[in-house]
């Protein structure tokens, strides 16, 4: 018998290392997939388009929100960010294991749809990362030196939000290092596939 997919939505607060995990995650296990998401805001540093997020212009985004192609979107710190119907189907039906790495937001959209479509609410368990304290991720954003400090004091004011929904996830990870997030992620996954 066939192992089910699992799709796994990690989300957590700007800084909190969601990134370089989930990347570790599928460079060691090559089933799993990165679902690109979308955005409007402008690529930072290196990102490329379809690879990074899909990018956007402002009313691109929501013309596709008024086709119906998005499981989810929200606004963020004032861009759109979403997951298109496209990019799951097309993982699910290669037959990947799925990484969805979206804001807290994105995450409870992704709990009701699995609430609402059994096929994906069989698959999907949602992971928060973040630091102990707010001030520890202030610190981080500070130390990545990428974005200035409004930008920070605005992420900040978010993270306050994010930290209090962490109860409603699947698992939650006390970021720590990057070498002790990734096992504790990797645990997740273990465990999910041998369901």
């Amino acid at each position: 018998m066939q192992k089910r997919n699992v799709i796994l939505v990690i989300s957590g607060p700007a800084g909190s290392g969601k990134n370089t995990v989930a990347e570790r995650l599928m460079s060691e296990f090559p089933a799993i997939k990165r679902v690109v998401t979308t955005t409007s805001r402008p690529p930072r540093g290196a990102e490329k388009d379809g690879e990074d997020y899909y990018f956007l212009s402002p009313v691109e985004f929501e013309r596709a929100v008024e086709r119906g192609e998005f499981y989810e979107y929200a606004k963020v710190h004032d861009r759109y960010y979403g997951t298109s119907k496209k990019a799951v189907i097309e993982r699910l039906d290669a037959g990947d294991d799925i990484i969805l790495i979206i804001d807290v937001q994105g995450a409870n959209a992704w709990r009701k749809i699995a609430a609402e479509s059994p096929e994906i609410g069989e698959k999907l368990s949602t992971v928060f990362i973040a630091p102990e304290t707010v001030q520890e991720l202030r610190a981080r954003l500070k130390n990545r030196a990428t974005e200035t400090e409004s930008d920070i004091e605005r992420r900040m004011l978010t993270a306050e939000t994010e930290f209090a929904q962490r109860h409603f996830f699947d698992y939650a990870i006390l970021s720590k290092t990057k070498d002790e997030d990734f096992e504790s992620l990797k645990r997740i996954y273990l465990d999910l596939k041998s369901k």
